[in-house]
């Protein structure tokens, strides 16, 4: 981190919003566990199905989880939180920010650069803080 950011890393100010039913939410969660980052950026996991009102939260089906962050019952009230005006779409993962009560960024990839070298100094071991999910001579390959 190079301070160059309104969103500095920090254990416990960001929490992810993820759907087990989503691939994209999915990689994230992945790259939190591999990067040792389980204990420092906490997250809730909507229910799995996609229903008309949207994503929403509930602890009545398997692994899905309240919202302990906003209390809010439904994903997009979490983007309305952050822009009252929000016309775009509502998808997970969303990274949110606890101090500013907004959100930093919804684009998979973009979180996983993220976890990738912002949070290194808080990963769990040396080893989990050497991994690279995004090595140079693959870049082009990945993106």
């Amino acid at each position: 981190a190079d301070g160059s950011t309104d969103f500095p890393p920090a254990a416990g100010r960001y929490h992810l919003y993820v759907s087990l039913a989503c691939p994209w939410a999915n990689r994230t969660l992945i790259g939190r566990a591999l990067k040792g980052l389980t204990n420092v950026i906490d997250i809730t996991i909507v229910d799995w199905f996609l229903g008309e009102g949207g994503w929403r939260f509930t602890d009545s089906e398997p692994r899905c989880t309240l919202d302990t962050v906003n209390g809010k019952d439904r994903l997009r009230e979490v983007y309305f939180l952050s822009n009252p005006e929000h016309e775009g779409n509502i998808t997970v993962p969303l990274l949110w920010d606890k101090e500013t009560n907004t959100i930093v960024n919804n684009e998979s990839s973009e979180i996983l650069r993220m976890l990738n070298t912002e949070f290194n100094e808080f990963c769990e071991t040396d080893e989990q803080r050497a991994i690279d999910l995004y090595p140079e001579d693959m870049r082009q390959a990945i993106d």
